[in-house]
C-alpha cells in the first residue's frame, strides 16, 4: 500500500513521485479553477445563492492549493510538504463541489411540488451534511497520517482511513442519485399533480437543460471519486498513481466540467425571479388555517327616520284538525339553527 519507500528496520525514506509532473499541465489547471473562484462569487452575489457559491469557491480554491502542490513537485519531486498539499487538496476539493450539488436538489424539488419528494425535510440535510463533513474529516486525516509518517504501520493505517473518507463520499452519491431517481419517476408517473406554481419553470428548455446538466456533473464526479478511491487504495507508488495523465484526464478534467456545467446553469439564473421561494423548501409543522367568511350584519332599522317603535308580536295560528281541511303547517326552523346551511 506505501508508496515507493527505502526501509530499514520498519522505517521508510518516502518517495512519493517518481517522475517529474508538467509544468504546462498543471499550471493550467491552476489558472483555470483560480479564475472560476472569483466567477462563482459574483454569480452567487447577482443571484442571491451565497450558501451554493461559497460551497463551490472554497472546493475550487482547494484544488487551486493541490495544483500549487504539483507545479512544486516539478521542481523537486520528493518534497514532502509539496506532496501534501497536492494530495489533500485534490482530495477534499471535489467532496465540498459534491456538496454544492446537494443543496440544489431540495430547490428542484421546491419548483415540482414537495409531494413529489421521496424523503423527509427535517433528515435530508442532516444526512447529507454529517457524510460530507465526515468523508471531509476522514479524507484529511488519513492524507496526513499517510504522507507526513514514515512507520509503515502508520502509513497503511492512514491510506485505510483516507480510502473510507473516499467511501463515504461515494456513499453520499449513491444515496443522492437513488432519491433523485425516485423523485424523478414520481414526477413522470404524476405530472398531472405538478404544482403550476412555477410552471413557466419546470416547462422551459433552460431548466430542462439545468437538470441535465447536474445530473452529468454528479455522474462526472462519482467517476472520478471512483477513480481517486482506486489510486489510494493501490497505493501512492503503484502504476496507477504514477500516471499523471490519468490524474489529470480522471481527476482534474472530470472536476473541472463538472464546476462548468454547475456554472454554466446557475441554479439562481435558471430558476430566476422564483429561486428565493423555491429555495424555502422546509415544510411548516402547522397545517394553514382555513379563511372564514366575515360575519354579515343586518342594518339596523333604528337610523331610519321612519321607524316606527312598535312592538311586533308574533302571531299563533291556532290549529284544530277537526275545523280545517289543511294538513297541520311544518314548523319553521331557525336559519342560525340548520346545519344544512353550513
Amino acid at each position: 500500500m506505501v508508496s515507493h519507500v527505502d526501509c530499514a528496520v520498519g522505517h521508510c525514506s518516502r518517495i512519493f513521485l517518481m517522475y517529474e509532473p508538467s509544468l504546462a499541465g498543471n499550471v493550467g489547471f491552476l489558472v483555470l479553477f483560480a479564475v472560476l473562484i472569483p466567477l462563482t462569487l459574483a454569480l452567487g452575489i447577482k443571484y442571491r445563492s451565497s450558501i451554493f457559491a461559497t460551497t463551490i469557491a472554497t472546493g475550487l480554491a482547494l484544488e487551486v492549493l493541490g495544483y500549487i502542490g504539483r507545479v512544486l513537485l516539478h521542481n523537486n519531486p520528493t518534497e514532502r510538504s509539496a506532496f501534501i498539499l497536492f494530495l489533500i487538496g485534490t482530495v477534499t476539493a471535489p467532496t465540498l463541489i459534491c456538496g454544492a450539488i446537494f443543496i440544489v436538489i431540495p430547490r428542484v424539488v421546491a419548483v415540482y411540488g414537495e409531494e413529489f419528494r421521496s424523503w423527509k425535510p427535517i433528515w435530508y440535510p442532516f444526512l447529507f451534511r454529517a457524510l460530507t463533513a465526515a468523508s471531509l474529516l476522514l479524507q484529511l486525516a488519513g492524507g496526513l497520517l499517510s504522507t507526513i509518517r514514515d512507520d509503515l504501520d502508520e502509513i497503511n493505517t492512514g491510506i485505510r482511513i483516507l480510502v473510507v473518507g473516499l467511501a463515504v463520499q461515494l456513499l453520499a452519491l449513491a444515496i443522492f442519485v437513488g432519491h433523485a431517481t425516485l423523485f424523478a419517476i414520481a414526477v413522470r408517473t404524476r405530472h398531472h399533480a405538478l404544482d403550476m406554481k412555477f410552471a413557466g419553470i419546470y416547462n422551459s428548455g433552460s431548466f430542462k437543460a439545468f437538470v441535465f446538466a447536474f445530473t452529468f456533473a454528479t455522474f462526472l464526479l462519482i467517476f472520478r471519486t471512483a477513480y481517486r478511491l482506486i489510486v489510494i487504495a493501490e497505493g501512492y507508488g503503484s502504476s496507477i498513481a504514477q500516471s499523471e495523465t490519468l490524474l489529470l484526464v480522471l481527476d482534474g478534467t472530470m472536476v473541472l466540467l463538472a464546476t462548468l456545467l454547475m456554472l454554466a446553469f446557475f441554479p439562481g439564473r435558471i430558476l430566476g425571479n422564483s429561486f428565493p421561494q423555491a429555495s424555502n423548501w422546509r415544510i411548516s409543522k402547522t397545517s394553514p388555517q382555513p379563511i372564514l367568511p366575515a360575519p354579515y350584519e343586518m342594518p339596523s332599522t333604528r337610523s331610519s327616520p321612519t321607524y316606527n317603535r312598535m312592538s311586533i308580536k308574533s302571531v299563533t295560528i291556532n290549529y284544530s284538525p277537526r275545523k280545517s281541511q289543511y294538513p297541520a303547517p311544518i314548523p319553521q326552523s331557525s336559519m342560525v339553527d340548520n346545519d344544512a346551511l353550513w
